[in-house]
């Protein structure tokens, strides 16, 4: 049987890619679907013309998945908006956390596995250090230590403008400007368990017939690494990075929850309308569009990137082959 017609054949596959393809359309067709206006929208957010007030209004056509009040002179945000244009930066987000943080987790496990010696116990002496550092802390850490940095970079003057001309940027802060802490620090901070399952891996596959006849045919190390080693280990890696994705989203949007400003729409969303997400006394769900689809959006997003890399596990492993 084809990998392909076996990949197929589960439920939970097609369930997995249905989901991550719907998130893939939402955020390509997010122009389409909610077209932004530079007069009311902007980051993802949205201000409905014409409607203010002090609580959220219910779902209404230019408003399909109603409001949430701001609570600065009653304007109301556009739930139907954030959703859709957050997918957008969700997906951009998640996938250069997980992309980056395997990366970097694959070439420190395989390497210490293979070379041994001082290297390995300095890789994974490196990687115990980092698994006992919390994720928060080090997020923290580095939106000061960037700011503090930016903050004693000068900017410099246009070449030969008057006193009264506007002011060029200096190359470092654009870049400072750039770099993303959050993003930054999950990545510095989450590469160790792709270093562990790798390590582990290429334990049991580097003393193989494969490998030991490349030794002898003379192929260097980073030959070895690259061409042997790492392919046939990095199936766990792939199912871990795939349900990082929703992992890091998720943690994206909670770290905006909570007030540290980590980038992302639908967590801020939430965390303006957290008055309302327990409505009346008579009426607990009054304001269910306040938290459900925001909610909603998360949970899927996490589930469809999960089954997508168990299956992709089952695909690529070469011991399932």
């Amino acid at each position: 049987m084809k990998r392909g017609s076996k990949f197929l054949r589960h439920w939970q596959n097609w369930l997995g890619m249905g989901l991550v393809a719907c998130f893939l359309f939402l955020a390509l067709a997010a122009p389409w679907l909610a077209p932004s206006d530079p007069k009311t929208s902007g980051d993802g957010f949205r201000l409905v013309p014409g409607l203010k007030g002090g609580l959220p209004f219910p779902p209404r056509p230019d408003a399909p998945l109603g409001t949430v009040a701001t609570g600065v002179g009653g304007r109301q945000l556009d739930v139907f908006y954030t959703l859709v244009w957050g997918s957008r930066s969700a997906i951009r987000f998640g996938l250069a956390a997980a992309c980056f943080t395997a990366l970097i987790g694959v070439l420190a496990g395989a390497v210490s596995a293979f070379a041994g010696g001082w290297l390995k116990g300095l890789l994974m002496r490196t990687t115990d250090a980092f698994l006992a550092f919390p994720i928060i802390a080090g997020v923290i850490f580095f939106m000061q230590l960037l700011n503090l940095t930016k903050a004693y970079i000068p900017n410099q003057g246009v070449p030969g403008s008057g006193s009264g001309a506007a002011l060029a940027a200096n190359p470092l802060v654009i870049l400072f400007d750039w770099i993303d802490p959050v993003l930054l620090a999950l990545i510095l901070f989450s590469w160790m368990p792709y270093a562990r399952l790798t390590y582990a891996q290429v334990l049991n596959i580097r003393q193989a017939e494969f490998v030991q006849a490349a030794q002898a045919l003379g192929a260097s190390p980073a030959r070895i690494i690259f061409r042997h080693l790492i392919p046939n280990s990095i199936a766990p890696a792939i199912v871990l990075a795939a349900s990082q994705v929703g992992g890091m989203v998720l943690l994206q949007a909670t770290l905006t929850f909570i007030g540290i400003p980590a980038g992302s729409e639908w967590g801020e969303m939430l965390a303006i309308g957290r008055r309302w997400i327990i409505g009346p006394l008579d009426n607990p769900l009054g304001y269910w569009w306040v938290f459900t689809p925001i909610t909603a959006a998360l949970v899927l997003f996490g589930v469809g990137w999960n089954l997508l890399g168990d299956g992709l596990n089952d695909w690529l492993n070469p011991r399932l082959r």
